[in-house]
């Protein structure tokens, strides 16, 4: 890449900065700004910041200016030299003023002059006061007058708008730049006790600005200067600021109703009352509540809800809702007459007209406003239980109205408005109606069961006028009340109002008379109550028939099928007598219905959690077994499909293809049959899954404290492990089949895991010996999934009825994991596999100690810490936090055997020096910042575990292999000090990070 010529006089400067505005590709433009920070860098930089001010271009000029401030942030000069320097800056913009320079030039040597002040307040502490003067005479040389000058307010008024307008963007830099500077520094309380001075005079120019003839652009800019003033303030409170500041309110209050400036004081008051409410004063809020019943408020009030939704119009609206909740307390009190007013207003911005989100820009802020006012309504009531509470009246009586307007807000339009949307505002209107439901859910700890009751009837009478979109609307609010219901059958004869009525027999007849989308929010319905229809059985034939027709329909098929699954499983007691009907309803949707993978997934969940639930065990086994046969049968398809030649091609609509493709994905021309064959496998699998999920005892099931391993094998009958057995075939078979699938190995693995959450027998609680057999069998991909498997597994022999067996598991696992991280040969070359195989190892050492002492070949065990090291000192976070949990397990690690406890002794001081040599390197810079605490952990059991401990660190921190040459021996000695008198107590984690950060350098050096 060429490089930029350097510049050899101004000239050349000049061009090349006004190279930066011409078209030029990223990296040009990229070595023309290296170019120039070299040249602003350069102890030449004063100069040329001072020469390019002089030239007649703004770019340039504003370039040179930008010279003054990188000079000032990077060189060091005396107070001498900064006197001189801040005569030349005012100067600058004397003589760039008068000579009409553009605002960019302006508004940079204002951010010049801030920096100045910022790294030489002692100068001119009264630096507004100092600036007015020497511009209304001109000249740069005469700040040390303005201490004795005029007060500004005598001034300030005889400046012209150009010169008013600069200082107001002095003022508003300097208090951003404040603003961002740390109040709590001992380097700068003399900095922000000058800039509180300061604030008198800002005051002012801004009272004289608002107040006098300068015009609405000076006006303009004044308000936005106490803006970043009233922001600085409220960032770094001061009683002297906010007296000095509080008396503008009311003038920038008047301005609202003056067109030319109404947008910045507007802003600036939404924001005030947004973060800084303490700021206004009784008399301002009264102001302010004057200015809403003025005439002038009213007609911008009646715009914006009669769908005026441009920029000024919605910021009014902005306006109301943060005064709203800048007086909660005082629009819950329902004596205060002005304040309900107000809220009335409040309530309308609900029902503004427009579409919600693509028109009406207000509905959202206003909603989150009354969804706080209605938490402090909740609180308040909950505060005082024994108050009467009065819905007739305000602000109580106006919830039901807030229902009612969000109610008909998130209504859908017509379909063809809704396409017209794009996605912005289709999601945005989606996010909208979820806000809704969180009202509702926050408004039914008010209202309790009458909110039930309003959403009932509207579904009701929606249903009668064959109102969809109302329908849809009061659908969607009963259903996002669900989980506010309690467990009881308090609401059962509202609900039977709604599933009682018509509505199912309405959405049998198909889209033709009502729309998809009706249907599917008012099928969820079912879903969402499932719990009813396990207490009114009598409507549960109705729902399922309704919901099992549905599958035919694409688009209601998905949401149909998880909310059969729902209702199956909540109700699968019941449902037990009716297990053969389901299994035979499922043949013939098989056979009729081309179902997406999700939903025969979902399907065969629903149906097995019927048949879990069947009493006895031979009739549940056979049920279980017919759908087994099922699914096995597709699995023997795709073994067939897959032995077939390469060549074999199969037609689109062969039923076979139909039926292994979900509908996004069929093919439209022929498709190799071994594709097909991984199609029909992964469907396979996923149905297998999903029985294993239904075949899960509900959450809510008894469970057995007494329970044994013995009790569990004798509840296990040859007929379940015939079956346990030919589940296992069956995954076997598969993997076998398609041994470089990794979504089949994945799949594989999920069933395998199905039953270990399970405490009681079942075709999925497989006995050790059968998942040992599947896991050790080679993986040709997968292996770190069928590893995290194992890991899985030992928790679950651990903690469940085959404890006794956990020795052998571990004794036949354990070299299968060894095997893997042998072959690895280094944990980088599969971080996750790493990760897996020390998480298992760590986990069987913790569970039988004495394993290591019976691994083979001993050397084997040797390989294992060595390992662990490597993922210590390796890049992966992952693998490298597995490794510091499995050294902090194996530093504390204690038993009561002692050729055990001499085997882990005997480790830990072979590779306890390395392991200090590890972790030193780490928390000597090599580690990331996010890494510290993690391997802090076996720092600290080091130290306190071990008496080596000390010896270890301190030959570690002396190596010529210490990754750092940014901390002296004596640093070293002191951390070193440090972590061992602290014994590994929590406070070692801040010592490792300040080392850490003295081990990078500094300028790393931030807050944790």
């Amino acid at each position: 890449m060429d490089q930029i010529p350097q510049p050899a006089s101004i000239d050349d400067i000049e061009n090349l900065v006004e190279s930066l505005y011409q078209p030029n590709s990223p990296a040009v433009v990229s070595r023309i700004q290296e170019s120039l920070q070299r040249l602003q860098k350069s102890p030449d930089g004063w100069q040329i910041a001072d020469a390019l001010l002089a030239r007649s271009s703004d770019n340039v000029k504003f370039f040179g200016a930008l010279t003054f401030v990188v000079k000032l942030n990077t060189d060091t000069i005396d107070d001498e030299e900064a006197k001189l320097l801040i005569q030349k800056l005012i100067n600058w913009l004397v003589v760039s003023l008068d000579n009409g320079a553009g605002s960019i030039v302006i508004r940079k040597l204002c951010s010049a002059l801030v920096t100045h002040y910022v790294h030489f307040s002692h100068l001119w502490p009264l630096c507004i006061r100092g600036l007015v003067y020497c511009l209304d005479l001109n000249k740069g040389d005469v700040l040390d007058d303005a201490q004795d000058a005029a007060p500004v307010r005598d001034i300030f008024p005889s400046l012209t708008p150009q010169k008013a307008i600069s200082v107001a963007w002095f003022a508003a830099a300097l208090a951003e730049e404040g603003e961002k500077i740390d109040s709590r520094s001992s380097k700068y309380i003399a900095l922000h006790e000058r800039l509180v001075r300061n604030s008198q005079d800002v005051a002012t120019i801004v009272a004289v600005s608002l107040s006098g003839s300068a015009g609405p652009r000076v006006q303009r800019d004044a308000i936005d200067a106490l803006h970043d003033w009233m922001t600085y303030g409220e960032r770094v409170p001061n009683d002297q600021l906010t007296a000095n500041l509080r008396p503008l309110l009311r003038p920038t209050i008047e301005c609202l109703a003056v067109d030319d400036i109404y947008e910045a004081a507007i802003e600036i008051l939404t924001d005030s009352l947004n973060n800084w409410q303490n700021f206004f004063a009784q008399d301002d809020y009264d102001l302010l509540y004057s200015l809403f019943d003025s005439d002038w408020s009213q007609k911008r009030y009646q715009e914006l809800t009669q769908g005026d939704f441009d920029f000024s119009s919605v910021k009014f609206g902005l306006l109301m809702i943060a005064f709203g909740d800048a007086q909660i307390t005082e629009l819950l009190d329902p004596s205060n007459e002005r304040a309900q007013r107000f809220l009335a207003g409040l309530l309308g911005l609900l029902a503004a007209q427009g579409h919600l989100v693509a028109e009406d820009k207000i509905f959202v802020p206003a909603l989150d406003f009354w969804a706080t006012l209605i938490e402090s309504m909740t609180d308040n009531l909950f505060s005082e239980p024994d108050q009467p509470v009065n819905w007739s009246i305000p602000p109580l009586s106006y919830l039901m109205q807030v229902v009612s307007h969000c109610w008909r807000k998130i209504q859908y339009p017509h379909i063809s408005v809704y396409n017209a949307w794009d996605s912005t505002e289709r999601v945005g209107f989606g996010d909208a109606r979820k806000d809704v439901s969180d009202l509702l859910q926050t408004m039914y700890t008010l209202a309790g069961e009458s909110l039930i009751s309003v959403f009932a009837d509207l579904t009701t009478q929606s249903l009668s006028a064959t109102s969809w979109a109302e329908l849809e609307a009061a659908a969607f609010c009963l259903g996002s009340l669900s989980d506010c219901l309690p467990d009881n059958d308090s609401c059962d004869a509202v609900l039977s109002k709604v599933f009682g009525s018509q509505l199912f027999d309405l959405l049998r007849q198909g889209q033709s008379v009502v729309p998809v989308r009706t249907r599917q929010t008012c099928l969820s319905l079912i879903e969402r109550y499932s719990d009813y229809f396990v207490r009114r059985a009598e409507f549960l034939p109705a729902a399922l028939n309704l919901l099992f027709g549905a599958l035919n329909e694409s688009h209601l098929a998905g949401p149909s099928a998880k909310s059969i699954y729902r209702l199956c499983s909540s109700c699968r007691a019941i449902l037990t007598p009716e297990v053969g009907a389901f299994l035979d309803q499922y043949g013939v949707i098989r056979n009729s219905v081309p179902m997406d993978s999700l939903t025969e997934e979902r399907i065969v969940s629903a149906i097995a959690s019927i048949i879990q639930a069947v009493p006895e065990e031979p009739q549940r086994l056979g049920a279980f077994r017919q759908l087994l046969v099922v699914i096995a049968s597709d699995i023997e398809k795709a073994i067939q499909l897959k032995s077939m030649p390469e060549s074999f091609m199969m037609e689109p609509n062969d039923p076979t293809v139909i039926q292994s493709f979900d509908s996004n994905q069929r093919p439209t021309q022929q498709v190799p049959g071994h594709e097909v064959a991984l199609q029909v496998a992964v469907r396979s699998l996923r149905c297998l899954l999903g029985a294993a999920k239904g075949l899960q005892s509900p959450s809510d099931s008894p469970i057995n404290l007494d329970a044994d391993e013995s009790s569990m094998t004798a509840k296990t009958s040859p007929e379940l492990e015939q079956l346990q057995i030919s589940i296992m075939n069956v995954l076997a078979q598969i993997k076998a089949t398609f041994p470089d699938s990794l979504q089949v190995m994945t799949d594989i693995n999920h069933v395998v895991r199905a039953g270990f959450s399970e405490t009681e027998p079942g075709p999925f609680v497989f006995p050790p010996q059968l998942v040992i057999d599947l896991l050790t069998s080679p993986w040709h991909v997968a292996a770190p999934t069928a590893v995290n498997t194992a890991q899985v597994f030992l928790s679950y022999v651990h903690n469940g009825n085959y404890r006794g067996q956990m020795r052998q598991v571990i004794d036949q696992l354990l070299p299968w994991v060894i095997s893997y991280i042998g072959m690895l040969g280094h944990p980088s070359n599969d971080p996750e596999l790493a990760q897996f195989s020390i998480e298992f190892i760590q986990k069987a050492i913790q569970r039988c100690p004495d394993v290591l002492s019976r691994v083979q070949p001993q050397s084997n065990a040797g390989y294992i810490f060595t390992f662990a090291i490597e993922m210590l000192n390796g890049k992966e976070p992952l693998p490298k936090a597995a490794a510091a949990d499995f050294w902090t397990s194996f530093i504390t690690l204690k038993t009561d055997d002692e050729s055990t406890q001499s085997t882990i002794t005997g480790a830990m001081n072979q590779f306890g020096p390395v392991l200090a040599q590890s972790l030193i390197h780490n928390v000597g810079g090599n580690a990331a910042r996010s890494e510290l605490d993690k391997l802090s952990d076996p720092l600290k059991k080091l130290v306190f575990q071990n008496a080596n401990a000390r010896q270890w660190l301190e030959a570690a921190l002396n190596d010529d292999s210490f990754p750092s040459d940014k901390v002296s021996p004596a640093e070293k000695a002191l951390f070193l000090k440090k972590i061992t008198s602290l014994r590994g107590s929590r406070a070692t984690n801040q010592v490792v990070k300040e080392f850490w950060v003295s081990c990078r350098g500094t300028g790393l050096g931030y807050t944790s």
